[in-house]
């Protein structure tokens, strides 16, 4: 499943500071807004993103083209992020899948901790955010640029950058390289507008698949991600890193990669096996 940058330990740092408002529940700086977006490098073409309760929900509709190997493959895809659910629509194959949004029990998780206990998340968070991040050899750059007139933190991970507005996790820009794939993404307009209630409708055309052992592991990690911070543990086992969709591949590169770039990857992949036959 395609997911837009899920920074879940870092969104956690970057918003320590505010009381006891949950960490997850986040807000943009704009109720509604459409954003648009220019993509260049291997994948190449034009993304817009639909902004409505500060960024609660969203609707992403992408038109890009990948070059690979002298080849070209063209990608229509729409992604609808509700507070309860995340919407995959492949376009082109007229496939998609609906997955629960891993915030939605992160949330949860530390909605039903005691007020004792939110304090010791929240106290613990800085040091365990950045650990995780130095762990997978990246930084945190609080308030590293302006973009488009708004603040972004910089997190650099993976041989990319990624510029998210500060205390979000929604990029504004990402550009890097990973295993070849070159990935550059960046916002070239914000409207502080509504857009047409169509846009975050979903095709009735399509059937969605739903993974619901998913759901569970999910569940079962945001628990987890939850006592680890709580008890102010750095453990492998409790895997705190900012990866959270699921279901996790198998190679640890990809838990290392953006989403863009783990699609990229999909697709390179399918190509070689088309080309193998």
């Amino acid at each position: 499943m395609k997911r837009k940058l899920s920074l879940l330990i870092v969104l956690l740092f970057a918003t320590s500071a505010f009381a006891l408002e949950n960490p997850w529940d986040t807000k943009l700086p704009f109720k509604n807004a459409i954003i648009n977006y220019n993509l260049s490098g291997t994948m190449s073409g034009e993304k817009t993103t639909y902004i409505k309760d500060y960024g609660r929900t969203t609707a992403e509709y992408s038109n890009t083209s990948m070059k690979m190997f002298g080849m070209t493959q063209q990608q229509k895809e729409i992604i609808i992020t509700t507070p309860d659910w995340v919407y995959t629509i492949d376009l082109m194959e007229k496939i998609g899948t609906k997955q629960a949004n891993p915030k939605k029990f992160m949330i949860q998780e530390f909605n039903n901790l005691s007020k004792a206990e939110k304090k010791k998340v929240i106290k613990n968070s800085e040091s365990l955010g950045v650990s995780t991040i130095e762990g997978m050899d990246g930084t945190l750059e609080k308030n590293a640029e302006k973009i488009l007139g708004y603040m972004c933190d910089k997190v650099s991970m993976a041989g990319t950058d990624t510029y998210i507005f500060s205390g979000t996790d929604l990029p504004l820009k990402v550009k890097g390289e990973t295993m070849g794939v070159k990935i550059d993404q960046t916002a070239t307009s914000i409207k502080k507008e509504s857009a047409s209630s169509s846009k975050y409708e979903l095709p009735s055309n399509i059937q969605l698949e739903h993974n619901e052992q998913a759901d569970q592991m999910m569940q079962d990690r945001a628990k987890t991600i939850i006592q680890t911070i709580l008890e102010n543990k750095h453990s492998k086992s409790a895997d705190t890193s900012p990866q959270m969709s699921a279901p996790q591949p198998p190679a640890n590169e990809s838990n290392q990669m953006t989403p863009e770039m783990q699609e990229q990857m999909k697709q390179m992949m399918e190509i070689l096996g088309k080309q193998g036959g």
